[in-house]
């Protein structure tokens, strides 16, 4: 595992003991916790197709350039 992900299972860790003691109760804090995973799972997904959308248009622009280089005179003109 590397140190991402310790991080998270370690924050999720605190945040549901703190959330036990708070509350008081354990099935309220697990009510809350399943949540908030939900809500991270959402928000990983969204970010992971935001950044690939990102990606894909920065490839896109990338080979247009290379295209229009290609493409592009060299500078010199052929008479007939």
């Amino acid at each position: 595992m590397d140190k991402k992900t310790i991080f998270h299972l370690i924050f999720l860790l605190l945040l549901s003991a703190a959330l036990i003691y708070l509350t008081g109760s354990f099935l309220m804090a697990l009510g809350i916790m399943m949540l908030l995973l939900l809500i991270d799972s959402f928000l990983l997904r969204y970010d992971n197709k935001r950044r690939r959308e990102w990606e894909e248009q920065q490839q896109a622009m990338e080979e247009n350039e290379e295209n229009d280089n290609d493409s592009a005179p060299s500078g010199t003109v052929q008479r007939d």
